[in-house]
């Protein structure tokens, strides 16, 4: 299972590659959302999980832009601002939302039902 992680905390990124890498997952990520949108369309990925506050595109402007391009793909929204209207966009896009900070066993579980969904 490919995951692509976007997220400009390089830090968080380099600790969600290890989690999920340590549980059987091939990682990349990228801290540029536009890097991102590139690499989704030279390479399959199972799951994407972006982060929602990002600079240059927001991760629910490249979850929208990806889901147009491949309706099936699987995407995990994150955020450490999920608030009630954040919730509802969420919702609207059909997309799980975690929120920041989130444990280990909640992201491989969020992960787990997404991909299997």
């Amino acid at each position: 299972m490919r995951i692509l992680i976007v997220d400009d905390d390089k830090t968080l990124c380099q600790v969600l590659v290890e989690v999920l890498e340590s549980n059987g997952y091939d990682v990349d990520w990228t801290n540029h959302a536009l890097r991102a949108f590139k690499l989704s369309q030279r390479s399959y990925y199972d799951l994407f999980v972006f982060d929602v506050r990002m600079p240059v595109i927001l991760g629910t402007e490249l979850a929208e832009g990806l889901k147009e391009q491949s309706p099936g793909a699987k995407i995990i929204l994150i955020s450490a601002f999920a608030d009630s209207m954040l919730n509802t966009e969420a919702h609207k896009l059909g997309l799980p939302l975690l929120s920041k900070p989130f444990t280990t066993a909640e992201l491989l579980d969020l992960v787990d039902k997404t991909i299997d969904h």
